[in-house]
C-alpha cells in the first residue's frame, strides 16, 4: 500500500470534523507562511504561501526565482494539507477519507496538483514572495470527484396527504442555531461537500448515493449561501422553489439537515420533484458560511 506523506497523517490525526471551517494553518517548514481557508460560497479552498526572500542574493530577480522554485516544489504536500479540512459529511473530512484508503488520497492529491495559481507578487517591502491557490471542489478538476458514487440507487416515493406541486429546486433555510436531533441542544448547522437530509422522523430524504454522480460531479449536493437573493441560488433552485425552514440538524459534525415530514411527502410525493433532488438543484442558507 501507498504510504501516505507524514505532513498528512500527522494533519489528519489532529484533526476532528469541526476543524473545517474558516482559515486553517497549514504545518510548513521555516520560512514560510501558509494559510488556506475553506470557502464555501464558491466551493473552494484558497491557499496562501509566503516565502522570505534570501537577503544574500544579490539579484533582486534571482532571489525571487528561487522562492517561487522553492514554493512549487514544497505546493504538493501543502495543497494536500489544505484541503485535508475540508467537511465531506456529518462524519468526516477529507483528510480522514483520504487517510484511510491510499488510492482515494492519489486520486485527491493528483488533482490537488493541478489547483490554479491567481496570484503571485512581492510584498510591499520586496522581502517576501507571496503565491496564491485555489483547489474547486467540483468540476472537471474538483477534488470531491474521487469521492462520487458510481451510480445513483432509487430515491423512495413517499405518499401522505400532503398539498404539493412540481417546484423547481430546493430552498432550505437553515441561518440560526437549531436543535440537534435527539437532544435538547441548539446547535449552528455547518457546510459539508455531502450533507444528508432527513425528515423529523429520522427517514432519510435524501444522500449522496441517490444523486446523479454527472450532476455532483458538476456543482455537488446544494449550493452553500449566506443570502437567499445570491444569484448562484436562483441559478440553482429556479425561480419556484419549495421554500422551508430547517427544523433541525444531525451528525457528530451538524451537517445533515432535518426537515418537517409535511416538507419531505411534498419533496418525494411527485416525480418531477425526485427528479430535481437527484440533479442536486437545492440551496442551503447558512448564517456564517464564507
Amino acid at each position: 500500500m501507498k504510504k501516505i506523506p507524514f505532513l498528512l497523517a500527522m494533519l489528519c490525526a489532529s484533526l476532528s470534523p469541526l476543524a473545517a471551517e474558516g482559515d486553517e494553518p497549514v504545518p510548513s517548514d521555516q520560512g514560510y507562511a501558509v494559510a488556506s481557508h475553506v470557502d464555501w460560497a464558491r466551493a473552494a479552498v484558497s491557499l496562501e504561501i509566503t516565502a522570505a526572500l534570501d537577503p544574500s542574493t544579490a539579484s533582486l530577480m534571482r532571489a525571487k526565482g528561487d522562492a517561487e522554485t522553492s514554493i512549487q516544489t514544497l505546493l504538493p504536500e501543502l495543497l494536500t494539507a489544505a484541503i485535508a479540512g475540508v467537511t465531506v459529511d456529518s462524519s468526516h473530512t477529507l483528510g480522514q477519507v483520504m487517510a484511510r484508503d491510499a488510492g482515494t488520497y492519489a486520486a485527491v492529491n493528483g488533482l490537488a496538483r493541478a489547483a490554479r495559481r491567481t496570484e503571485l507578487f512581492l510584498s510591499l517591502d520586496q522581502t517576501h514572495l507571496v503565491a496564491r491557490y485555489v483547489v474547486p471542489f467540483f468540476g472537471g478538476q474538483g477534488i470531491a470527484l474521487p469521492l462520487l458514487p458510481g451510480r445513483a440507487t432509487p430515491i423512495p416515493r413517499r405518499l401522505g396527504e400532503v398539498a404539493t406541486r412540481p417546484y423547481t429546486g430546493l430552498l432550505i433555510y437553515a441561518m440560526n442555531p437549531l436543535p440537534a436531533a435527539g437532544t435538547a441542544k441548539l446547535i449552528t448547522a455547518r457546510p459539508a461537500l455531502f450533507p444528508r437530509i432527513w425528515d423529523e422522523e429520522m427517514n432519510l430524504v435524501l444522500d449522496m448515493g441517490m444523486c446523479s454522480p454527472e450532476a455532483l460531479a458538476r456543482g455537488g449536493m446544494a449550493v452553500c449561501a449566506r443570502d437567499a437573493d445570491d444569484p448562484a441560488v436562483f441559478t440553482r433552485v429556479g425561480a419556484l422553489p419549495l421554500r422551508c425552514a430547517a427544523r433541525g440538524v444531525f451528525g457528530e459534525t451538524p451537517t445533515d439537515i432535518v426537515l418537517s415530514v409535511d416538507a419531505a411527502r411534498q419533496l418525494l410525493t411527485l416525480p418531477e420533484n425526485i427528479a430535481f433532488l437527484r440533479e442536486g438543484r437545492i440551496a442551503i442558507i447558512y448564517g456564517g458560511v464564507e
